[in-house]
Order: structure tokens, then C-alpha cells, then sequence
């Protein structure tokens, strides 16, 4: 495309999705006049198909003109699309990768789907096709690496692949996630974990047993999972995100403190906690918000330190404040009076990705604080950012304000990076942000 400016999103620019018979572009969900549309599928793979670069960029490019001719495309509706100039990002390489190329899972999460736990193995070799994007030259210096599914410890050959990710040499995987509900307990994962080379996350979804057999389908593995979390958090490396997923059957009170009270009894307080509910629910409603500001005041309570909203949440929060009777409710929260002295202040934002303009677009907190400037280290190519310039972490050093961490998976390394330079820890906005 000639003009600078155009309709795209960071997945069509550089990101794909390894699913067993079928690649996509994104996993993202979204909702147009009601229905649930997205993860927008790049072409189906059959059984020993070689997959061709050439193809991933075309199918790529094709939805990026169409969008631009205003003709009808399946990312129709979802708010990652920008009109902006990309730049270097129109020349389409990878910068993330989502390993999801099977679907056995040891659970039926009553969220999930049969995409996800179906029974398929990958119909062509994932090693040789990573090989092949980086002998093609199809990926950036540094890209990121996301293992899900599917339950990724029962992909076959994962240790393989897995080692291979963790010793590559030629592109650097700086960010690599695994996403695996820790029925299993693996070594590989907890020596990458000791070497803080991985984020593991790991979606709990409730306190009890029976609770758990109603949210995750399954009757084996509640225990195991708090005893394997507590296996991998030995060393106490900061690299540990419980998730909990608000769903219809596990956000009474009850629940929540049951749940909490296994965190503290397997000494997880340290964890980073991310708060997420239901994808397949259009709205939040003011039950899931009172149960989201009630488990954060429950963790809050045991000494944790590192709590979030994920990006789930966060988006549906607009709408949710739209409501006059939501906003007098979270009006007599103590969450807003933690927030209140920072309004009509200019503040620090550190991150400039997707979760920085959600927060910008749907919170309370930001649309009424004053962002004074953005900061990153990661995308260092920024001179702007929602309008604001964007500075490298040192920054900060110049300034006084306080600082907003933009960012649910890496709040706490964000954190330590800020403490590092010298910064005092009270100038770090640190409770949740609605």
C-alpha cells in the first residue's frame, strides 16, 4: 500500500496464530449488533501442508486493502483497528507467535470451547515452521512467544519445541508465555522459570472442589494445581500470574475467600494476580464488578501486592460506567477514593501498548488524570503515543509525578525496574484502576 496512513492493527501487521488445521490472525473477541465475532482464521492447514510465508503475508495484506476499500471483512467491529501510520510494521514480519497447535486439554473449562480441547495434534511439523520463518526472514529481532491450546504439556514433542524456543540464538524470544492450568507439573518449566525466561499463567477459577468440577468439567486436579504452583514459586521469581476468571458459578463471596484462603495456605501471596471474567459475556455487570473489587480487597488483605484487571475486563468498563446506577455504586467503593486524589493530576504512564489504550479509552481514572508524558523500554522506536510523547525510563527521574504502570502481565517487572532506577515506591500508583 502507498499512503503512510491506513486501517491495520499490531495482529494483522506481525502477529500469527498456530492452531492445529488452521492458522488465524488474532484470538481476539468482539461483539457487533450482539454476536460474538473474531479469531479471524488466515486459511486451513491439511494434513502435511507446508506452510508458505508467502501466503501468511497475502492473506494478511488482502484484509489490510480490503479494510481500506471499506469493503466487508471478518475484523469488521473490533476496536484494535487503528487508522494511523504504521511504519516500519507495513512491511508485515512477525513479532508474535501463538503456539496453540493442538487441542488436548485435561479439562473442560465451562469458557472454553472444542477449539481448544477437541483431541487434534498439529497436521504439520511447528519446529520446521519456525525454522522456516525465521530462514525466510519473516520475524523481527524480537518476538514474542505465547504457549497455549489445548493444555501446551500434552502437545506432542512440547519439551522439543519448548527447548528450542528457550535456545535460540539467531532471534531473540524475550517475552515468552505459557499458558497451562498446572494439573501437571513440569521440570522444564519450572528451571525456566528459576532462570526468569518465562511468564506462566495460570487460570484457578475457584476455591472449592466442587466449585472447580462445575468451572473446569473435570473432577482430578484441583489440589494439584495450588501444589504445583507452589512448586514452581520455590525461588519466588516474580514470573507466576493467577488468574481468576469470574464466571456464572464462582464469584459468590463464599468463593472468593475460600479461594483466597488456598493462595495463603500455599503461600502464593507473592504471585502476580490478574482478574479477568467470561469472554463469552458481552457486558459486566455490577455483580461481577462487586465480586471483582471483593476478591481484590481479599487478596489486598493477605499481603499481595500485585493485582490486575486484564484486558477482558477492562475494555466492557466504559460501558459498564455509561450505566448511572454502576458509577453511584462504584462512586461509594473505597477503589474510587484511592483513585480520587490523582484526578485532575498529571501523571507518568509507563507502557504504550494495547492495555495503555484500553485504560485510556474505558477507565475512570485516566479520563479524569492528566497524562504528562508515556514511558517504555520496549517500544523504543515511539516518539508518540496517544498524542503524548513517549521517553525512556529515565525519564522519570526528572519528575515527581506519579506513575501508572500500564500493564497486567508485567506490572511487578515494571515495578522493579522503576525501584531499580532509584525511584520511590510510594510514586507508583499501586490499587486497581476502574
Amino acid at each position: 500500500m502507498q499512503k503512510k496512513k491506513f486501517y491495520s492493527c499490531e495482529d494483522l501487521q506481525g502477529s500469527v496464530y498456530l492452531g492445529p488445521n488452521a492458522l488465524r490472525h488474532c484470538c481476539q473477541r468482539f461483539f457487533v449488533n450482539g454476536k460474538m465475532e473474531g479469531d479471524v482464521e488466515l486459511f486451513k492447514v491439511n494434513k502435511g501442508d507446508d506452510i508458505s510465508v508467502k501466503d501468511i503475508i497475502k492473506k494478511k495484506k488482502d484484509i489490510i486493502q480490503k479494510l481500506n476499500k471499506k469493503e466487508k471483512t471478518p475484523c469488521d467491529g473490533c476496536q484494535k483497528l487503528q487508522y494511523k501510520n504504521w511504519g516500519h510494521l507495513a512491511e508485515i514480519k512477525l513479532n508474535k507467535i501463538s503456539v496453540e497447535a493442538h487441542s488436548k486439554c485435561n479439562a473442560r473449562c465451562s469458557y472454553c470451547s472444542e477449539m481448544f480441547y477437541g483431541g487434534l495434534d498439529p497436521n504439520y511439523d511447528i519446529k520446521k515452521t519456525l525454522s522456516k520463518f525465521k530462514e525466510k526472514n519473516f520475524l523481527h529481532d524480537n518476538v514474542s512467544i505465547t504457549f497455549g491450546g489445548g493444555e501446551p504439556l500434552l502437545l506432542k514433542n512440547f519439551s522439543e519445541i519448548f527447548g528450542y524456543i528457550l535456545n535460540s540464538k539467531s532471534t531473540e524470544f524475550d517475552d515468552i508465555r505459557v499458558y497451562s492450568n498446572s494439573i501437571i507439573y513440569n521440570k522444564l518449566i519450572n528451571k525456566a522459570l528459576d532462570k526468569k525466561k518465562i511468564i506462566l499463567i495460570t487460570s484457578t477459577d475457584c476455591g472449592t472442589q466442587k466449585t472447580f468440577e462445575k468451572v473446569r468439567g473435570v473432577k482430578k486436579g484441583f489440589l494439584s494445581i495450588f501444589n504445583n504452583l507452589k512448586k514452581y514459586n520455590t525461588n519466588k521469581t516474580g514470573r507466576i500470574i493467577i488468574k481468576y476468571i469470574l464466571t456464572m458459578e464462582n464469584h459468590s463471596e463464599e468463593e472468593l475467600v475460600e479461594f483466597v484462603n488456598k493462595i495463603k495456605k500455599f503461600k502464593l501471596e507473592n504471585c502476580n494476580f490478574e482478574i479477568s471474567m467470561d469472554y463469552k459475556f458481552e457486558n459486566l455487570d455490577l455483580k461481577k464488578f462487586t465480586s471483582i473489587v471483593k476478591l481484590y480487597n481479599l487478596l489486598k488483605n493477605i499481603g499481595a501486592k500485585y493485582i490486575n484487571l486484564d484486558d477482558h475486563i477492562v475494555k466492557r468498563l466504559d460501558k459498564f460506567l455509561s450505566i448511572k446506577g454502576n458509577y453511584e455504586n462504584v462512586k461509594k467503593t473505597q477503589i474510587l477514593k484511592n483513585l480520587e486524589k490523582f484526578f485532575n493530576r498529571e501523571i507518568i504512564v509507563w507502557g504504550t501498548g494495547r492495555y495503555a489504550k484500553e485504560l485510556k479509552e474505558n477507565s475512570i481514572f485516566l479520563k479524569n488524570a492528566k497524562i504528562s508524558f508515556f514511558v517504555d523500554d520496549v517500544n523504543k522506536n515511539k516518539n508518540l503515543f496517544i498524542n503524548k510523547k513517549v521517553f525512556s525510563p529515565r525519564k522519570i527521574l526528572e519528575s515527581d509525578k506519579p506513575i501508572l504502570i500500564a500493564s497486567s502481565t508485567y506490572w511487578k517487572n515494571i515495578y522493579e525496574k522503576i525501584i531499580k532506577l532509584g525511584v520511590n515506591k510510594d510514586r507508583i500508583i499501586n490499587t486497581l484502576i476502574v
